[in-house]
């Protein structure tokens, strides 16, 4: 347990001792995560499963991996498998592309040191250490997010769809793309409907894929089940709760942002999702992150006082080490994350595959 405490010691520590903007601070937290992340070995619940979708994926031609499930995976696959790097490389390759988003997102953050406080528990550890692909989808549309105001409708649209090619899950920010179409609440609203019969349209076209999707997420015989989404998507509900009950002075404060408004209540909807499909609604919530890591990195500015502005500070630190440490010991599916092990300290030779049991 103690690398990942010291994981999270890392930014706790500097944003307690008044660090804000340091440009290459911020820089050498993200080359460390990414080397955590990264370079993990033998971590998270889906480390064999990577393993058996390369050895699949290795032994399809070119053409196979661009028509396949999730092109834009099968392609790294195919290019890792060629190149001799293997899974390592995937794994590397995934987490460069996560944390290249989530500290953009953080640069633009009120405080990035302790938005990455915030979002280490349960986004970084419990997810990007195990979801390879969603988490190069996730990476891509929080850098979509961070450069929101800079891009074009055509331009967001064209990082949906990339980030699709990796986890068909991101084409519903596609919805948020819509939203933000500067035009009249008609023709936005007209934006939606269309995004929405897109969806249809590729659930028809790949049902396969989609067939795939509703066994793991929705089936009444899924293997897999979320007893603990309510933990994974409460943050992120009260995120947005905060951000519309404080909207005034925080638009006095930071400005108005359409996009952190829209996220805000999303995540309200996607809470009571919870009811229909509770790992559903812990996949999409994923995509609401940043709008968790800027409300609760902003709060403290709220504060007219000194005093109060550390305390709340060290109040999201501590209950970021709480949540850490809970995840770690209680959740039902937290085993395969320890011990931790990093492939850059194996010895020569070391087995790919995780045992069964440890």
């Amino acid at each position: 347990m103690f690398p990942y405490l010291a994981m999270l010691a890392v930014p706790a520590c500097l944003t307690l001792s008044g660090v804000r903007r340091a440009g290459i601070v911020l820089l050498l937290v993200a080359a460390f995560y990414w080397l955590m992340v990264g370079f993990r070995f033998h971590v998270g619940m889906d480390w064999n499963n990577y393993i058996y979708i390369y050895d699949a994926r290795k032994a399809e031609t070119f053409a196979q991996v661009l028509t396949a499930r999730e092109p834009g995976y099968g392609f790294l696959s195919w290019v890792a498998a060629r190149s001799g790097l293997g899974v390592l490389f995937l794994n590397a390759a995934s987490a460069l592309v996560f944390c290249w988003g989530l500290f953009a997102v953080a640069r633009r953050c009120p405080d990035p040191l302790l938005a990455i406080v915030v979002a280490t528990p349960l986004l970084v550890v419990a997810f990007a250490m195990s979801g390879t692909r969603q988490a190069i989808a996730t990476g891509l549309i929080y850098y979509l997010f961070a450069t929101w105001e800079k891009r074009q409708t055509a331009s967001r649209v064209l990082m949906v769809a990339l980030a699709s090619l990796f986890h068909f899950s991101a084409i519903f920010i596609g919805i948020f793309v819509a939203l933000g179409v500067k035009a009249p609440v008609p023709v936005r609203v007209f934006g939606v409907v269309v995004v929405g019969l897109i969806f249809l349209v590729a659930v028809r076209m790949a049902p396969v894929s989609m067939d795939a999707y509703s066994r793991l997420y929705v089936g009444a015989q899924s293997k897999l089940s979320a007893p603990g989404a309510i933990a994974q998507v409460a943050p992120l509900a009260l995120a947005g709760v905060i951000y519309l009950a404080l909207r005034e002075r925080w638009t006095a404060l930071f400005g108005d942002d359409q996009l952190m408004r829209s996220l805000a209540w999303g995540a309200l909807i996607d809470l009571p999702v919870i009811l229909i499909s509770s790992v559903g609604a812990y996949r999409f919530g994923l995509y609401f992150w940043p709008l968790a890591m800027y409300v609760y990195s902003g709060l403290p500015s709220l504060s007219p006082s000194a005093t109060g502005r550390a305390f709340l500070r060290l109040s999201f630190v501590v209950i970021s080490f709480a949540l850490l440490i809970g995840w770690l010991m209680f959740a039902n599916n937290s085993w395969p994350w320890l011990p931790y092990e990093n492939w850059l300290l194996q010895p020569g030779g070391a087995g790919l595959l995780r045992p069964a049991t440890r």
